[in-house]
């Protein structure tokens, strides 16, 4: 079906429109009109005050069934909710435009039901007299009165004559339906269908809604690092300073001439796997989201990455100062995986990173001298980058052939309007 649907299908020849599907899916439309039409009068009259909600149900359903004459479906001019705003959806509906319109296209459908309804019945009247002009004359000689004092003789030599007027009653009939349908088709589409306007506010709304989950995942990281931070971390160093002080004890004990070598060598166990689950938990909190990223920025970042990266770093980075938080740790944790994958699954001995602002937007490549062969459907890493990426309304972009190298490109957009993502969070 082409993207003009039954108007294309009206400009075409007679007989290609004729023998086409076109007239009977123009009639099957116009039977679906009648009969909402006849069901729509006595709810419209009973439930007059609910026709806004009615309008909303009819709206959905034209937005699909005008499909059936090959017209593209619609969109909904509707702003969209989340579950957490289902208590407000009343008042929201009530309050668009799109909603006083389909309650628009309700009437219409009212409208046009009851003409279509009059219009196949009188099609429908004028082939049942076409069948009975030929059945009466067929049977013999007969006067029909057709109205008032008009008055026909048909018999058995003239009944044949009803045939190919009918035929052509038939062709009219197909051409006046198609044209009803389209009409009724292209006035529900201009109702039905989202303004241009509410189509860049709900675009508006969806990048807002990504900005502010992304922000709200980002808010919570840092709570989780501020946590282990300051709650575990400090308890464990208060742990290691009072195995020191016991140890200091100890000490004199010895001193005194008092047997402590079975107690020394547990209470240096005991202090080293403290300075181990220190130096764990200072890592985990540094991946989970780095305070120098936070309070410095994603070049400080990167070069306290370098310091701590298995794998040699070249960086390119332009003095783009501060970015947008969820920006830069986007941009982070790119390098932070490249670093991971070049390190575990290759054997590259350079990692080349680059940054660059292009257009209102960060541009990071990272590339190693590995042996390639990196794919985004094994594990969740360059997944995890890519639906990052694409919530800010950015692009990830994997190259690793066999053979290397591996080159991991993300762009994400700083300036992005409408979005919260303009100022990096305090720490």
């Amino acid at each position: 079906m082409g993207s003009a649907g039954l108007w294309h299908a009206l400009t075409r020849r007679p007989w290609r429109f004729l023998a086409g599907g076109w007239p009977w899916r123009a009639l099957v439309y116009l039977l679906a009109s009648a009969a909402a039409g006849i069901v729509l009068l006595p709810v419209t009259v009973v439930t007059f005050l609910l026709l806004p909600l009615w309008g909303l149900l009819i709206g959905a359903i034209e937005r699909r069934r005008t499909t059936l004459l090959g017209f593209p479906r619609q969109r909904s001019g509707h702003v969209p909710l989340t579950r957490e705003q289902r208590h407000i959806w009343l008042s929201v509906r009530m309050n668009e435009g799109a909603t006083w319109r389909e309650t628009a296209a309700l009437v219409l459908d009212l409208v046009v039901g009851w003409v279509v309804v009059t219009v196949l019945f009188t099609q429908g009247l004028c082939l049942v007299v076409f069948a009975f002009i030929g059945v009466s004359g067929a049977r013999g000689p007969a006067w029909i009165n057709l109205a008032a004092d008009v008055r026909i003789l048909v018999g058995p030599d003239t009944w044949w004559a009803v045939i190919p007027i009918a035929l052509i009653a038939v062709c009219l009939f197909a051409y006046v339906n198609a044209l009803l349908a389209a009409g009724q088709v292209s006035l529900l589409r201009m109702l039905c269908g989202p303004r241009q306007r509410e189509l860049s506010r709900n675009v508006e709304r969806l990048i807002q809604s990504r900005a502010v989950l992304v922000e709200a995942f980002e808010t919570e990281r840092r709570r989780i690092e501020r946590d282990l931070h300051d709650g575990v971390q400090q308890e464990l160093v208060i742990l290691a300073a009072r195995l020191g002080i016991v140890r200091l004890e100890l000490d004199e004990l010895g001193a005194r001439g008092t047997e402590i070598g079975p107690i020394r060598d547990a209470l240096d166990t005991a202090q080293g796997q403290a300075e181990h689950a220190m130096a764990t938990l200072r890592n985990t909190v540094r991946g989970i989201h780095p305070g120098v990223l936070n309070d410095h920025g994603l070049s400080a970042a990167l070069g306290e990455l370098a310091d701590r990266a298995p794998i040699p770093i070249t960086f390119d980075l332009d003095d783009f100062g501060r970015l947008p938080t969820a920006v830069e740790t986007a941009g982070y944790y790119l390098v932070t995986e490249a670093i991971s994958n070049a390190a575990k699954h290759t054997a590259a001995t350079r990692l080349t990173v680059r940054a660059r602002l292009e257009d209102d937007a960060l541009a990071v490549t990272v590339t190693d001298d590995g042996n390639g062969g990196a794919d985004e459907r094994v594990g969740t890493g360059l997944r995890g980058l890519r639906e990052r990426a694409e919530t800010l309304g950015g692009e990830f972009v994997l190259v690793s052939p066999d053979g290397g190298p591996t080159t991991l490109h993300m762009t994400l957009p700083i300036l992005t309007e409408g979005t919260i993502l303009d100022a990096p969070a305090v720490r």
